[in-house]
């Protein structure tokens, strides 16, 4: 029961304990207002739909630390993510309590980034990471809405596909020793990302078919068995060439084991890891290889990370009349939006301009000759 009494001012307190048996009160002018109140107040607790006001106090720093051990990622998201808040969320938002933050100050700290230089990237990350603490926090009922809600972002610049032609690619091919020409060769031509090379297993390829079938994948964490999402899981082709080089190099490896891995006098060694093979392996040949262009003169390939090769493969495919939506489930997007990167470079992506000028042949403008 809600409990009245007269103040000597002449005003009504009304006191209502919560469910923790913590006792809160608010004063009003007339008996009748306190009394409506504390009615509300207990109707609120027998649906089971109160929320202690005074949970809200809790520091964003405190509940963030109490958010942070109960959440359930990857190891190398986890990594990224407690950097993301270590230098962009707690310096700003630690001492705040979780009650005071608005909408526009979230507004107002995503400007001061911006302000500082801080790249769109970054700002993202950091914003999604405080809208998950803020979400968590009014599920568990300490605030009753969150303050992320319709804030203006800054926009990512949309960087168009990387890939090499086929000369290049080639050319870095020519560069490589085994067995990193073979897995170089199986990007270019399946598509497959770095880690779903590096934990490719010889049980997975079908032989007989000439397929292959993504399931392990290889992370910073090692392998798991589970790919990036559910359409990642997928049955990709490989053309007999490339088959015929796969076999080569499996002749006298372990066939149900990773088919790549450090290389240990042709026993398979350890794990690849990420960052030493492209700083090893992939750089020094990019660095190297060189080739002809259209003018026949000699020029470097574009100093492109090893995931253009998975870029590659979705361009040449594109321009040799494959569609959006083949590439798509070959590549494992998630989104068909992530293929319509490529769309520009279907043969008949600007014919309708083309045969619109054609039509319109007349009315060209000619320059005057010199």
């Amino acid at each position: 029961m809600a409990y009245l009494r007269k103040l000597p001012s002449g005003k009504w307190q009304v006191t209502v304990r919560n469910r923790a048996g913590d006792r809160y009160s608010e004063t009003f002018p007339l008996r009748s207002q306190a009394h409506a109140w504390g009615r509300d107040e207990e109707a609120k607790l027998s649906r089971s739909a109160y929320r202690d006001p005074l949970a809200g106090k809790i520091k964003f720093g405190a509940w963030h630390d109490r958010w942070w051990e109960a959440r359930v990622v990857e190891p190398h998201t986890r990594r990224g993510d407690e950097s993301s808040i270590r230098n962009h969320v707690t310096p700003h938002w630690a001492d705040w309590e979780l009650r005071d933050i608005a909408r526009l100050d979230v507004q107002s700290w995503v400007r001061k980034m911006t302000v500082a230089g801080t790249g769109a990237s970054a700002i993202r990350r950091a914003y999604n990471l405080t809208s998950s603490i803020m979400k968590a926090a009014v599920e568990e009922d300490l605030i009753s809405v969150t303050p992320c809600r319709g804030i203006d972002l800054p926009k990512e610049a949309v960087k168009p596909p990387q890939w090499f032609t086929v000369p290049q690619a080639q050319a870095i091919i020519a560069k490589l020793d085994q067995p990193w020409q073979t897995m170089a060769l199986l990007a270019f031509y399946t598509g497959l990302r770095w880690g779903e090379l590096a934990g490719l297993h010889g049980h997975r390829i079908d032989w007989r078919r000439g397929r292959l079938f993504v399931v392990e994948v290889n992370t910073k964490s090692g392998i798991k068995e589970y790919p990036k999402s559910s359409r990642s899981r997928r049955e990709v082709p490989i053309p007999e060439h490339v088959l015929d080089a796969l076999a080569r190099h499996m002749h006298r490896r372990e066939k149900d084991g990773v088919v790549f891995t450090t290389v240990t006098k042709g026993r398979a060694g350890r794990l690849l890891d990420d960052g030493n093979w492209r700083t090893y392996v992939w750089w020094p040949a990019v660095k190297e290889a060189t080739f002809l262009d259209f003018a026949g003169d000699l020029r470097p390939v574009p100093h492109y990370p090893p995931h253009s090769m998975r870029h590659t493969c979705a361009s040449w495919l594109v321009q040799n009349g494959v569609s959006l939506y083949e590439v798509q489930h070959l590549l494992g997007h998630e989104s068909y939006q992530t293929t319509q990167r490529y769309a520009h470079l279907a043969p008949d992506a600007h014919q309708a301009v083309l045969g619109g000028w054609t039509r319109l042949e007349s009315q060209l403008i000619i320059p005057a000759a010199a």
